[in-house]
């Protein structure tokens, strides 16, 4: 027969194997996949390490560890998904701590973590009691056009070929996706951890184009004071609007007037066989008419000599600026004069840069104070990325945001020096842009 006390002592030894079984099985805490970061062949590395430790990367989702090297604690930099330790040269072990996977003693193998060099493992832990939650999902988004500007939850993302793969959290999200020419469309999406979500989207054109014809083949055409063509005119793609079209023959204005232009619209301006005269000129100093004669039908803001003149003030992006008033340059710098109540033009020219022409209202008896930017001969946009985030852009020398970004109302058919600066590392690119156009710019740092 077995004694009492012996019976006794049994039964603790079962108690205390049963504690130890279940909680190695109910959870654990292990090091996988161990390795070291390997510079790459006659390339600068893409990681940083360290003249006096031993970079190690633990890839996990947990928080709260503690990590000791020879009793010592070690210092812990938390990022998304990953912890990053600094260790002692030739450290050959590690505690590590969590208050609920326990304790691990983590040999280094075949070795030791030495300085100037960069490791990285995967830091399992399991639990039973502890529910695995999902808390991000892939959004995959194609568009049409392929080389569209998405912005989720007013974050940018520039699309490249048609197609973008983004890891986001779980939930819903505001998207917007617009592209130059084409109509924008706002959408909410919802992601869920079960499939990722995909969806095409297909922009609407937004443009127009105009023509315009006239019997005379020395008719100058131009339309917000950009000149357009010589007796008979027609545009590339226009944004749907309002526009100011007039014909000049022998610097003499002989129509003007505004076209609307609907979204997809193809207007014709024909001006064949209609009897246009020169129409009325103005001393822009006294408001007086100096020659010329009312057309009826150049449908223009008439005003009267007579009505009480106001005070316009016009201030260049510099002194060297011209300022050019209903197509005739009135002054350079800043012009001050008295002007009948209306509608009139103004743009800015220097060194061969002409602005784009903006139109503004003189009431009568009210003062007009007007500064222009500076002239451009006319607006393109550069869509700008890299594989870096946050890298800084440089355009000609001088820094223009962070990437990815999009720089917009640049001059065309200039060329730029693109420059992306993070750390030590670099990327420069030659950029000549033409046309009402964005242009897709993607680069790698090195």
């Amino acid at each position: 027969m077995i004694s009492e006390t012996a019976l006794m002592k049994y039964c603790w030894i079962i108690i205390l194997w049963s504690l130890t079984a279940f909680s190695a099985i109910a959870q654990r805490m292990c090091v996988e996949d161990f390795g070291r970061y390997k510079k790459p062949f006659l390339r600068k590395a893409v990681f940083a390490t360290d003249k006096r430790h031993a970079l190690l990367d633990f890839f996990t989702n947990e928080k709260g560890f503690q990590f000791f090297a020879c009793n010592v604690a070690v210092s812990a930099t938390e990022g998304d998904g990953v912890v990053t330790l600094s260790l002692p040269h030739r450290t050959e072990s590690l505690l590590i701590k969590h208050p609920k996977y326990g304790d691990l003693v983590w040999k280094v193998p075949d070795g030791v973590l030495k300085k100037k060099r960069r490791y990285h493992a995967y830091l399992h832990t399991e639990s039973l009691d502890k529910e695995f939650r999902q808390e991000k999902q892939w959004a995959l988004f194609s568009t049409d056009p392929a080389h569209a500007i998405v912005y989720i939850d007013s974050l940018i993302y520039p699309v490249l070929e048609g197609h973008l793969s983004l890891y986001l959290p779980l939930g819903k999200h505001t998207c917007r996706i617009e592209s130059p020419f084409y109509q924008t469309l706002n959408d909410t999406i919802e992601l869920i951890d079960s499939v990722r979500f995909e969806k095409q989207y297909i922009l609407q054109p937004f443009y127009a184009y105009l023509s315009v014809e006239t019997d005379w083949s020395d008719a100058k055409i131009y339309l917000d004071g950009s000149l357009i063509g010589m007796q008979r005119a027609e545009t590339a793609r226009l944004m749907p609007g309002r526009y100011r079209l007039t014909v000049n023959r022998s610097d003499s204005l002989y129509y003007e007037r505004w076209v609307e232009l609907a979204n997809a619209e193809r207007k014709v301006v024909n001006l064949n066989g209609v009897e246009l005269y020169p129409l009325k000129q103005w001393d822009l100093n006294s408001g007086t008419i100096l020659a010329g004669e009312t057309s009826p039908d150049t449908r223009v803001d008439s005003v009267s000599v007579s009505e009480k003149l106001s005070d316009v003030y016009i201030k260049a992006f510099d002194s060297d600026t011209e300022i050019w008033l209903n197509r005739e340059r009135v002054g350079r710098g800043e012009w001050r004069g008295k002007l009948s109540p209306g509608f009139y033009a103004v743009s800015s020219k220097k060194e061969g840069l002409d602005s784009r022409t903006d139109f503004f209202w003189v009431e009568a008896s009210k003062t007009v104070e007007l500064n222009l930017i500076s002239p451009l001969a006319d607006y393109g946009l550069l869509n700008i990325s890299c594989d870096e985030v946050d890298a800084l852009v440089f355009l000609n020398g001088v820094m223009v945001g962070v990437a990815p970004c999009v720089l917009h109302n640049l001059p065309v058919d200039n060329t730029y020096r693109l420059r992306l600066v993070k750390g030590h590392k670099k990327a420069e690119k030659v950029i000549r842009l033409k046309g009402n156009d964005i242009v897709n710019v993607q680069l790698k740092l090195k």
